[in-house]
């Protein structure tokens, strides 16, 4: 919804009171209701859908491919297509590279290890598949989509699962190729399911300020007046890097104060684990279960 001037203004003018006004009614640390449901892709290892209230859709594909020792920064390859965007364009590339840098901080790389001489090399595959229409009218920038693709990957990584290896581990002195069984009731978890030996792939999270306010998971009509955005990393219960500026608007960016950004950190805090425990909640379920919602 591209917003007139006396909108913009209204939502301005209530964001930045002393007592916040959302156009939704949500609190300012408050989501908007999201759907998933994860495991359904029969080619992948792993695989989530998610949608959120204004339809945009992104489908998460996981792949597992047996490579011999590589650089440890070559085993998770991320590629994302967002629909009538191109591959070379700023949006997707940027997005990519937080997605990609973000893992490569949190991943624990010892689930990847296959042999003494071989690994699983991932290759995640996003697809967004919807974006409003008035997107190109408008002023917001969709990088806010950051979150849901993050929501996405993290449910398509919990629910991935790897073959059980059935040939030799020690193969330092052994010429052959790993071998696995056939019997895909026997795969386990990409990620182990017993907490104490799991690890949370990285969330990000997308946080607009906008006078002293700031607000998670701006809607598409908060961000058209939102002065900047800032996405805060969530892994293994705390704060990671990346922690990165966004442009959230192309009309209405203004300076960031730093107090706002310990604000911000502050928010996603207090919610982030709450998400990380529905996402896993999610991720724990059947395949048939369409409308999960947190």
């Amino acid at each position: 919804m591209v917003l007139s001037v006396t909108e913009s203004s209204y939502i301005y003018d209530s964001l930045v009171s002393s007592n916040p006004t959302r156009p939704d009614s949500r609190k300012p640390n408050q989501y908007r209701p999201l759907k998933a449901n994860c495991g359904f892709l029969p080619n992948s290892n792993g695989s989530s859908r998610i949608f959120n209230a204004d339809s945009t859709e992104c489908i998460t594909s996981v792949k597992a491919k047996v490579v011999r020792n590589c650089k440890k920064s070559d085993l998770i390859n991320v590629e994302i297509d967002i629909y009538g965007e191109r591959d070379s364009s700023t949006l997707t590339q940027h997005l990519t590279t937080m997605i990609k840098q973000s893992l490569n901080d949190s991943f624990d790389y010892s689930v990847l290890k296959l042999t003494n001489k071989y690994y699983f090399q991932l290759y995640i595959d996003v697809s967004v598949l919807y974006l409003p229409e008035d997107f190109n009218y408008s002023s917001y920038t969709l990088y806010s989509i950051l979150s849901l693709i993050s929501m996405g990957v993290y449910l398509a990584l919990k629910s991935a699962k790897l073959p059980l290896l059935v040939s030799e581990k020690e193969d330092f002195e052994v010429e052959e190729e790993p071998t696995f069984s056939d019997d895909w009731e026997a795969s386990t978890y990409l990620i182990p399911r017993d907490p104490s030996k799991s690890f949370q792939p990285a969330l990000a999270f997308v946080v607009g300020a906008v006078g002293n306010t700031v607000i998670i998971d701006p809607s598409l009509e908060e961000e058209q007046i939102i002065e900047h955005g800032i996405g805060i990393t969530w892994s293994n219960d705390r704060i990671t890097t990346p922690i990165q500026s966004l442009t959230l608007s192309s009309s209405n960016t203004k300076g960031l104060k730093p107090a706002l950004i310990f604000k911000a950190i502050e928010v996603v805090r207090n919610v982030a684990k709450d998400v990380v425990n529905a996402l896993n909640a999610i991720s724990e379920q059947q395949v048939d279960v369409l409308d999960t919602a947190f």
